[in-house]
């Protein structure tokens, strides 16, 4: 957990402070900074293949390595833009390339990652680990961008930067010095999407529509707060954040079941519940208290969800397999963000959180309909 929080530290750490470094030092409009910091997410999908092949040919230890390395090389190129000797194309150059670097090892870290920490408690107990993988990346994603704020305002972005290849460093170190898993044998190693997507697409299609509630949250709550003149999107933010880390360090040791649907359904009706009061709140007290429980639903859906998934593959493709799962939120979150924006201009602020309720209640609906695997017996290559 220590060794992938410290990269979604670094990239937390440069998250918050590199959009007021192209406006200040660039004067990139609003467009363009917005196209340079989705650079990331491109790339980060666009990695989840090689990922899953990688955790499977070096195990998930090598690839967090090689994750954590593209993390620390973002950031060496983000220092690298600040050098006055280059031309500003130059120097808007090496950001891109940060970018992409940056997305590279997001994929990187998350797969290998949640593939170390599967082999490592075995299958037993893959929920637990898949949930507390996820704690690390949320809880220091949310520490980083407040780091990076402060770093910021008080240091400058060069400080950012130092900062922002030290933690991945040191996240090296600590992975270099515990003592390698062994590699899961058998069959199964390098199984390509097309023979695992039939196993994979019901579960990841649930943990997509769950995942619209995040993309409307993080992208229009503050504006919704905004938008009706109320104070505090801040905090209710940070009460979905709230939400989420109580639901994983509570419910950690109960997602790992035979039949995750009840509790699925269950979870995701919770968050369209907090939804609900978000796009119904009279008043800031009550939009926070729905960004809570959205927050606290949210929260487990993907531990519970990855666990048919692994179960339905052999061991040694758990990398492939995680890594096409992951595509699913990574498509969702995007599409999610762009429907809400879409959605806002036409039908006002808080348009985008009815249709994260809709979706969420479709979600319990995919989970009703769907057949409980055959856990236990892996699908042949």
């Amino acid at each position: 957990m220590l060794a992938i929080g410290s990269g979604m530290l670094a990239m937390g750490v440069a998250l918050s402070a590199l959009p007021l470094e192209l406006q200040s030092r660039f004067a990139c409009g609003t467009t363009m900074i917005g196209v340079i910091m989705g650079i990331q997410s491109v790339a980060t999908v666009l990695s989840r293949p090689q990922a899953g092949r990688m955790a499977d040919r070096l195990g998930g230890r090598g690839t967090l390595l090689c994750g954590l390395l593209c993390t620390a090389c973002s950031a060496l190129a983000y220092s690298l833009a600040l050098v006055p000797v280059m031309s500003p194309a130059m120097q808007q150059a090496m950001i891109v390339a940060g970018r992409m670097a940056m997305g590279l090892g997001e994929g990187l870290m998350v797969t290998g990652g949640g593939v170390w920490a599967v082999t490592m408690v075995g299958s037993a107990r893959a929920g637990a680990a898949m949930s507390w993988v996820g704690l690390a990346i949320f809880a220091g994603l949310g520490i980083g961008t407040a780091l990076g704020d402060v770093i910021e305002a008080h240091a400058g972005f060069a400080r950012v930067c130092l900062v922002a290849i030290a933690l991945p460093v040191a996240g090296m170190g600590l992975t270099l010095a515990l003592p390698a898993p062994p590699r899961a044998g058998g069959p199964g190693g390098g199984m390509r999407w097309k023979d695992l997507i039939g196993h994979t697409w019901a579960w990841g299609l649930t943990l997509g529509l769950s995942a619209v509630g995040f993309a409307a949250i993080s992208s229009f709550l503050v504006i919704f707060y905004a938008a009706r003149g109320w104070h505090g999107g801040g905090w209710a933010l940070g009460a979905f954040g709230a939400g989420h880390v109580i639901a994983r360090l509570i419910g950690s040791r109960h997602v790992d079941r035979d039949d995750v649907r009840p509790m699925v359904v269950a979870i995701m009706l919770v968050e369209a519940l907090g939804l609900s009061l978000i796009w119904l709140a009279p008043g800031p007290a009550w939009a926070a208290a729905g960004s809570f429980l959205a927050g606290l639903g949210f929260s487990l859906t993907y531990p519970l969800l990855a666990l048919p998934v692994l179960r339905q593959v052999p061991p040694a493709a758990a990398g492939s397999a995680i890594g096409l799962f992951d595509v699913f939120f990574d498509i969702a979150a995007g599409i999610g963000a762009m429907l809400s924006g879409v959605l806002a201009g036409v039908a006002g602020p808080r348009s985008p959180f009815a249709m994260a309720m809709l979706a969420a209640v479709a979600g319990c609906v995919v989970m009703f309909v769907i057949r409980t695997p055959n856990d236990r017996q892996p699908v042949d290559k």
